[in-house]
């Protein structure tokens, strides 16, 4: 019997989950291969070929070299101009290119050929026998390949090698070079020194020719004094009997002394060496009763010194030290009260090893 319920179609879809995606990915796969033996062969070239070749592949690519006629018709016939060594287009009908040379020779031949460079060099140790070492004749025997095509260079020093001579030799190679290298330096600092004396000869002799030239100046030459030291060159300023540098009791420096500081200023302005300055003072007390003394005195004559060397040109960076030291450092120990006594020191600081005692 004929019923009139309606007919239901139920559709399912499937979305594909866990199907098959299709070929789009070896395409791609595909095209990643090629590009890597691609890359892979460019290296290969590039290994392989020397630079003259690789020049001749940069000239094959370059634009001028695309149109081998290098030329038009026309209003554009003419001549291509390019840079030296680039072939470039000529006025005649076609123009040749030299195609390079690499990738034409056997593959295998560059490696044979870097093998067998001549300057490779190979060496072999072997430990030496106990029955070697038991006579005495134990060390590093280095030989030949056993092809014999590499050449051993006996100046190449092996790897370990010091591991196998024999006992004493690397204390004696060290006792050597050290003995080599300490000659090396007295040397040197004998050439040092050697240099450092005529420089300083000939500022003595400066001063001294500055100082004869001024007729005013000629009786003062007995006032300078130059003393080689350990420490360096002491250039000394004294008091002579009636002839005084300084005022007596005070700092104020008298004219002849100024010009004196002033020729040794200009002779020192150019020297490298630091300097030092000391004031000295006679045993000769002080009286007055403000408290000031032969330290203060000495101190105040080595800082007006100062003033006038800075005065006349050498830096003030080169000054390290200004010291007063009363009489405590006498030039005549037998008198302390002689006027030797009272002095300047100017001290060109540059220690001298060959002076210490």
């Amino acid at each position: 019997m004929a019923t009139n319920e309606p007919i239901i179609i139920k559709r399912v879809e499937e979305d594909g989950e866990g199907g098959h995606h299709g070929g789009g990915w070896k395409v791609a796969y595909a095209d990643f291969m090629t590009a890597m033996m691609a890359f892979f062969l460019l290296l290969w070239i590039l290994a392989a070929s020397d630079e003259e070749k690789l020049r001749g592949l940069a000239d094959y690519f370059t634009p001028s070299l695309s149109d081998q006629g290098g030329r038009g018709d026309g209003i554009l016939e003419g001549s291509v101009l390019g840079p030296d060594g680039v072939l470039s287009g000529t006025d005649g009908p076609r123009s040749e290119v030299q195609l390079p040379s690499f990738g034409q020779e056997n593959p295998l031949s560059v490696f044979d050929s870097r093998l067998k460079d001549d300057r490779t060099q190979v060496v072999i140790e072997y430990e030496p026998a106990p029955a070697a070492a038991a006579d005495g004749s134990g060390g590093t025997e280095r030989t030949q390949g056993a092809g014999g095509s590499m050449p051993y260079d006996s100046t190449v020093p092996a790897a370990g090698e010091s591991e196998v001579q024999t006992e004493g030799e690397p204390g004696e190679l060290s006792a050597e070079l050290q003995q080599q290298l300490q000659q090396e330096l007295q040397e040197q600092q004998e050439q040092e020194r050697e240099a450092r004396e005529t420089q300083l000869e000939a500022l003595e002799q400066e001063i001294a020719r500055a100082i004869d030239a001024r007729p005013d100046l000629q009786d003062l030459l007995g006032n300078i004094r130059f003393v080689r030291t350990p420490e360096g060159l002491n250039v000394q300023i004294l008091d002579q009997e009636g002839r005084s540098m300084f005022g007596l009791g005070s700092s104020r420096i008298e004219d002849h002394t100024r010009e004196l500081i002033e020729i040794i200023g200009r002779a020192i302005s150019e020297m490298p060496y630091p300097v030092n300055i000391a004031g000295h003072t006679d045993s000769l007390p002080f009286s007055r009763e403000s408290g000031y003394s032969n330290w203060e005195l000495s101190a105040d004559r080595a800082n007006a010194t100062r003033r006038i060397l800075v005065g006349t040109g050498v830096s003030p960076a080169r000054i390290e030290r200004i010291s007063g030291l009363a009489d405590t450092v006498p030039l005549t120990p037998e008198t302390p009260d002689a006027p030797q006594n009272r002095r300047i020191d100017i001290l060109l600081v540059y220690p001298d090893p060959a002076l210490v005692q």
